[in-house]
């Protein structure tokens, strides 16, 4: 995405209103010489996108100022110029009156800054860093062009020499102004340090290890941080890298950051996370993976503790929970009793004494499910006499054409239908679209949801392998 898209780009949930700490004001002036005239914008990182604080005009001097009476919120900046090139600037908390002198090659070597000691500090480490990177870049034209193993083994030590020297100059920096936004940055982008003996390891006591340890580094009470790009990377490192992507393994983790943050009174950080999570998994296409929206809703959203969050967005939030809730996976299917083909005989679910049951809701009219019902025949008379049985919901109340269906096609499973309005059934299973597929295994626990007709052979014989283990059967 270009950065105006990513300027003009508003998070939905998070988008908010701009404020500002009503503090001392700020004054942050911008010589460019060689340049007049021209709108220049002011914004910041918001996580992986960016957000307009203020516009300003160049005078024809090639000055432009940002002036208010209040301060702005501590992150990392961009100053925009016309044509869209851009440089990053500190605006820590209460150093927010100074001025920087740059050219139109933007530079960093071009670039003094008057008045404010958090920015000096930036400039010269990104001088440093630049001086650093155009003698890699010397090196790595110089290894290019060599054979000899033992030039290129040399090459390689100047190169790591280099990369130490711009690691050293970051922990110096650290070091001397420990309190320092600057610090709290390049804190948050060091590497963990992995203890020696782990070093080597093969075991995963390695991975864990660096996983438990994988915050140390972030000071969690900095909110300054959202606004720079380093929070949302690592958020989602973390989660998406670091975790087997299943919902009860990932849940206690994202409980206990948000849990941290919430005590550290870090506002904006909880919120993003909290927002992100929800939003990140909420589009997941992992089956079973509804679970982790229900968690967010029912204990963030509908606990009250989403304070960005209007009544509207929190009501849907609870509804759609209240409506998922009972078809979770490894949740008790609610039981249904319904009444066959012949209208008089019922069938009732939890008294389908099968090792895996496959619920199918479904309409013959439906296109998809025309698709798929041929194929969950073909399963059907493949496994049914392993110990697979299948219960499929007409949803709609054409009796007649829905038993000349199952005729046709010699649907010989368990068809039902609630001829009768006895039951909830699109309550209790949400259902609003058709094919919707279940499979539960012998207690009638939801295992999988709505997986393609082509995974239903392999999804079945995993639990049959259960069934057998738990019941001592070869």
């Amino acid at each position: 995405m270009d950065l105006m898209r990513k300027f003009f780009f508003l998070l939905a949930i998070l988008a908010s209103s701009y404020h500002m700490t009503s503090a001392q004001g700020h004054r942050l002036e911008f010589n460019i010489d060689g340049l007049t005239g021209g709108d220049c914008i002011l914004a910041h990182y918001y996580a992986d996108q960016n957000r307009i604080v203020d516009t300003s005009q160049l005078n024809s001097k090639g000055q432009v100022i940002f002036q208010g009476k209040e301060a702005l919120l501590n992150g990392i900046y961009l100053l925009v110029m016309p044509n869209r090139s851009y440089i990053e600037v500190v605006i820590p908390n209460g150093d927010q009156n100074f001025r920087i002198d740059l050219d139109t090659t933007l530079s960093v070597m071009n670039r003094t800054v008057h008045g404010s000691e958090e920015n000096s500090i930036f400039i010269e480490f990104d001088q440093f860093a630049h001086q650093a990177g155009k003698e890699m870049q010397k090196l790595r034209e110089q290894e290019e062009k060599v054979a000899d193993d033992i030039e290129k083994k040399r090459i390689g030590d100047e190169k790591k020499i280099i990369d130490e020297k711009v690691k050293k100059k970051r922990l110096d920096v650290i070091s001397k102004y420990p309190e320092s936004f600057v610090a709290k940055l390049f804190r948050a982008g060091l590497e963990i340090d992995i203890p020696k003996e782990l070093q080597g390891d093969t075991t995963g006591k390695r991975f864990e290890y660096y996983r438990e340890h994988y915050w140390d580094n972030v000071d969690l009470t900095e909110d300054g941080l959202i606004r720079t790009p380093i929070y949302h990377r690592k958020l989602k490192y973390f989660f998406t890298k670091l975790h087997v992507q299943i919902a009860d393994s990932i849940l206690p983790v994202i409980d206990a950051l948000a849990n941290t943050l919430e005590a550290n009174s870090s506002d904006e950080l909880f919120k993003y996370t909290v927002w992100w999570t929800t939003k990140h998994y909420e589009d997941s296409k992992i089956m079973c993976m509804d679970r982790m929206l229900y968690h967010m809703a029912t204990n963030y959203y509908c606990a009250g503790r989403c304070f960005w969050a209007d009544s509207a967005l929190v009501n849907k939030m609870c509804e759609h929970a209240k409506k998922i809730g009972p078809t979770l996976c490894n949740e008790v299917a609610p039981d249904l009793t319904m009444v066959d083909t012949t209208l008089y005989r019922e069938v009732t679910l939890s008294k389908i004494d099968y090792p895996v049951t496959i619920m199918i809701f479904w309409d013959p009219e439906c296109g998809h499910c025309k698709k798929e019902i041929p194929q969950i025949k073909e399963l059907y008379d493949t496994m049914n006499a392993k110990g697979v049985q299948v219960f499929a919901i007409y949803t709609q109340g054409d009796w007649k054409s829905w038993k000349k269906y199952i005729r046709d096609n010699d649907l010989n499973w368990i068809n039902v239908m609630d001829a009768f309005n006895k039951t909830e059934f699109r309550k209790d299973y949400n259902i609003i679209s058709t094919p919707q597929v279940l499979v539960l295994d012998h207690e009638k626990k939801i295992r999988f949801k709505n997986a393609p007709a082509k995974n239903l052979g392999d999804i079945c014989d995993v639990l049959l392998e259960e069934y057998k283990e738990k019941h001592g059967l070869k």
